[in-house]
């Protein structure tokens, strides 16, 4: 049997085709690897496929499956400067999207098959080039796919000579690598998105947050834990951030991670840690294990909230509810107090109310002041206008009231805001206020005595009632509270007058805390 010779330039063309094809296709996935966007890629693959058939410039494109319009991805660097060359209005770097599909690259898309235009100018399916566009001399469109399906388009242009056969093989033999690089890069893009928008995140909740392999070594955290702690994740890894408990909570905390690594559950621990500044927080430390399909841990995902403020919070309200509780047990000693020395004053039950519901509201009074500041405080000058104001008595000449801001504790407000009640009470039936020409001072003044305790020194002074005043026979509720009950519960200095002119009262009383008014 004879054999036919062969064609021996035809088989090195071939040969060196299959190589330059191959070493393209190399090309493609290893710079895929560093090209930064989906457009850099396209331009490596452009400049790929240009340099294995000769084009002078080239384009790829996909086709928008919702609009059926042509967006490109990429026009290749020798396409740009084709582009310059022909001193195109066309944005540089700006590539093309929402084309219609027409023209050559649309008999290639229609058809979906890969074909030559070497006589570009005379084709019937050429529609012009738009303005600025460099001259289009042959063509050459080759249609991509993705499991079998049209998704888009690499077309080349000028070459010298026109395209051949031969450039047309390597084109449809480099576009599944250049389909599958572009989808490769996409997934990668996509990945480094959500990865991306999970570091955001994490970022962005104010937890701690950490990730940690299975062995519960090596670990990964978020900006929260290094700001807090000023500790790496070099430092916290491999048993690091344990170095930041508390010493005296060092044990606690070791064992529970211990018995939840050897068990696989979720382990959660209340402790102290130290932060960047030196000072230790209170954290809520949990962590849970995160497993595969088949059951195995993986790796473990943690968290620790801050709750320092909470437990500060808690303290305050639980001594918040103390004094509630003590302040209600008080309130309810004095009113059976006023109460009693009310019934015990004798007196039609008209005026045994009558009295009564005027203390009583007076106490009401001193309660609302000393409830409208977080601290308890109440202002002396607004408790003096708050109890003439009770009695209809409020600015004009007959009243002087004048002193520096003192502020009181709610203990030393219930006694004091009682005795200013009956003097204002006692001052409306039979004193200053009752008559015609009266009047009424009202000043105060702080000073610092021999033992360094600073005291208010309170003077109420009456003036112009005609009567010469006389000190009842019986001792009344209020000057019980005033010569009794001040210094007994306030360790008040006190001194009661009923001198011609009208009352006179001296109280001088320690300006101290709630301890000393309890």
């Amino acid at each position: 049997m004879r054999m036919e010779p062969r064609d021996e330039t035809s088989l090195l063309a071939t040969l060196a085709r299959k190589n330059a094809v191959l070493e393209g296709i190399n090309r493609i996935f290893h710079e895929a690897l560093t090209a930064p966007t989906l457009e850099a890629l396209g331009r490596v693959c452009l400049r790929v496929a240009e340099d294995v058939t000769g084009a002078a410039f080239s384009f790829m494109g996909e086709v928008d499956p919702v609009t059926g319009l042509l967006d490109e991805i990429a026009i290749s660097e020798r396409g740009w400067r084709a582009f310059e060359a022909a001193e195109s209005d066309w944005p540089a770097g700006q590539v093309p999207s929402g084309l219609t599909i027409h023209g050559l690259y649309g008999r290639v898309l229609r058809g979906d098959k890969a074909l030559i235009f070497n006589d570009a100018a005379g084709h019937p399916d050429r529609i012009g080039l738009p303005a600025g566009h460099p001259p289009l001399d042959n063509f050459l469109g080759v249609p991509l796919r993705r499991n079998g399906a049209l998704i888009g388009i690499v077309g080349l242009g000028n070459r010298p000579g026109g395209f051949r056969d031969v450039d047309l093989a390597a084109a449809e033999e480099l576009a599944p690598a250049i389909v599958q690089a572009l989808r490769s890069k996409r997934a990668e893009l996509a990945l480094r998105d959500i990865e991306e928008e999970r570091r955001r995140t994490l970022e962005l909740v104010p937890a701690m947050l950490w990730r940690v392999d299975a062995a519960g070594e090596r670990i990964d955290t978020n900006r929260q834990w290094q700001a807090a702690t000023g500790q790496s994740d070099e430092q916290a890894s491999s048993g690091g951030w344990m170095e930041l408990i508390h010493p005296t909570e060092v044990g606690r905390v070791t064992r529970a991670f211990r018995r939840a690594y050897a068990a696989g559950t979720p382990v959660a621990v209340e402790c102290r840690v130290r932060h960047a500044s030196g000072d230790y927080r209170a954290l809520l430390i949990r962590q849970v294990p995160v497993r595969d399909a088949d059951g195995e841990i993986t790796h473990w995902l943690g968290a620790a909230t801050d709750i320092s403020d909470v437990q500060l919070l808690q303290q305050r309200q639980s001594a918040l509810v103390a004094e509630l509780q003590h302040r209600v047990r008080n309130i309810l000693t004095v009113v059976r107090s006023v109460f009693s020395r009310t019934v015990e004053a004798g007196g039609s039950l008209e005026d045994v109310a009558d009295h009564f519901r005027g203390r009583l509201d007076a106490l009401a009074r001193t309660q609302v002041s000393a409830t409208i500041n977080a601290s308890g405080m109440v202002d002396l000058e607004n408790l003096i206008r708050d109890e003439l104001l009770s009695v209809d008595v409020a600015d004009g000449p007959a009243l002087r009231i004048e002193g520096p801001d003192v502020a009181l504790p709610a203990a030393t407000v219930e006694l004091l805001g009682l005795a200013i009640h009956e003097l204002a009470t006692n001052a409306l039936k039979y004193g200053a206020f009752r008559v015609a020409g009266g009047s009424l001072s009202i000043t105060w003044h702080v000073i610092v005595d021999q033992t360094g305790v600073r005291r208010i020194d309170l003077n109420w002074t009456e003036r112009g009632v005609p009567a010469v005043a006389v000190r009842p026979a019986h001792q009344g509720f209020g000057t019980e509270l005033i010569e009794e009950a001040l210094p007994y519960r306030l360790g008040a200095e006190t001194r009661l007058e009923f001198r011609g002119g009208g009352v006179r009262c001296a109280i001088m009383l320690p300006l101290g805390g709630d301890e000393q008014g309890a």
